[in-house]
């Protein structure tokens, strides 16, 4: 009898711990969003992608980046290079230590692959929604994380992930939009595969989604160079220069990279920086009406 007792005692102090656990990060992310929801002007922001192997090159970029003050910090995926690993999950952290800001991460092809190395990553982040799939808001912003290798559903965005988006974007009042995942819509001008046109019905449906909500811009990695180009009414920036080998000649966007984008009011502009600390690219996005 006292060994039962003894046993249901340890069950319940782990299952306390656990929900205790979970409650704490839980309230540490509540505390994130709701310091930037209550941003009202000016705001910037950092998007780097695609660092996995490139330790030092990831270690030099977010020095660089967080030496700009950023309010947030979006990463595209491809944190890691084997899905579910906790040893390379714990190395990535400790060379994020610096970033002191909220951090979002996208789910990678490295990052996770199957069921079992998507519940690690669930376990090694601390994001909004269910970890893989969500949304935030700064000031007079929506951004939107998407993850297009979902399980069973890779380079996909359809089924609950597509009915969440579209209810989203159709319930919003913010005034831009922007949209994140790890593989781009449409390829690069170099014709490397890896984008959603693997399945380009479900990719157009995506395409004219966000045409339709008036979204900004979509940023994606993957692809490990920087691109920035429309398609079809729909501007994509891809950035994947975060550390992992690069796939192009620097003139054809083969650099390692960041991008750091302001939203200042109706008026969004971002500047492409090499790890040089030389200006690539500027640009300027139309606000929509």
């Amino acid at each position: 009898m006292a060994y039962l007792k003894n046993f249901f005692l340890v069950i319940t102090l782990v299952l306390f711990a656990y929900s205790s656990a979970h409650a704490v990060q839980a309230q540490v992310i509540g505390q994130k969003l709701a310091s930037l929801e209550k941003i009202n002007g000016k705001f910037t922001f950092a998007v780097i992608g695609d660092n996995r192997s490139g330790d030092d090159v990831y270690k030099k970029i977010i020095g660089m980046l967080m030496e700009r003050r950023p309010d947030f910090v979006i990463n595209l995926g491809d944190q890691i290079i084997h899905p579910g690993t906790l040893s390379e999950w714990k190395n990535f952290w400790k060379l994020s230590e610096p970033v002191t800001v909220p951090y979002f991460l996208t789910v990678g092809n490295h990052d996770a692959n199957n069921k079992k190395s998507e519940d690690v990553y669930k376990e090694q982040v601390d994001l909004p929604g269910n970890e893989l799939y969500y949304s935030f808001t700064t000031g007079n912003s929506l951004f939107i994380v998407l993850d297009t290798y979902f399980t069973g559903q890779n380079k996909r965005i359809t089924a609950e992930q597509y009915v969440w988006l579209e209810k989203l974007l159709e319930t919003t009042n913010k005034r831009h939009k922007f949209a994140f995942l790890h593989h781009p819509l449409y390829p690069d001008r170099l014709g490397f595969s890896g984008s959603l046109d693997a399945y380009p019905l479900e990719r157009d449906r995506l395409q004219k989604l966000f045409v339709k909500h008036r979204v900004e811009t979509v940023f994606a990695g993957h692809l490990h160079l920087y691109l920035r180009k429309t398609f079809n009414g729909m501007p994509q920036i891809i950035t994947g220069g975060a550390g992992a080998a690069l796939i192009a000649y620097e003139e054809l966007g083969g650099f390692n990279h960041f991008i750091l984008m302001t939203v200042d009011g109706d008026n969004i502009s971002g500047e492409v920086i090499d790890v040089d600390n030389k200006v690539k690219d500027k640009f300027i996005l139309d606000s929509q009406s």
